[in-house]
């Protein structure tokens, strides 16, 4: 299996985390590009701090957590 990409990081960390539980199904998809474009613009040292070191750490995970519960938010 190839590698992630470091954008499909914090996707898949939504979803296994249940933040689009509460998402409709109809707008999983623009919730994905809107996040994924939410990190990369406003949390851009996620991205980076994936990239380079390949694991989440406590620190990231929080982070992570707190991007995810204030942006998802607007989708419910």
């Amino acid at each position: 299996m190839p590698p992630l990409n470091s954008s499909q990081v914090p996707i898949i960390f939504a979803g296994v985390n249940g933040y689009l539980d509460k998402i409709p199904v109809n707008k999983v998809v623009d919730w994905e590009k809107d996040f994924i474009s939410h990190v990369a613009t406003q949390h851009s040292d996620i991205l980076e701090e994936i990239r380079a070191k390949g694991v989440l750490s406590k620190e990231l995970e929080t982070k992570l957590r707190d991007v995810c519960d204030n942006h998802a938010k607007g989708f419910y």
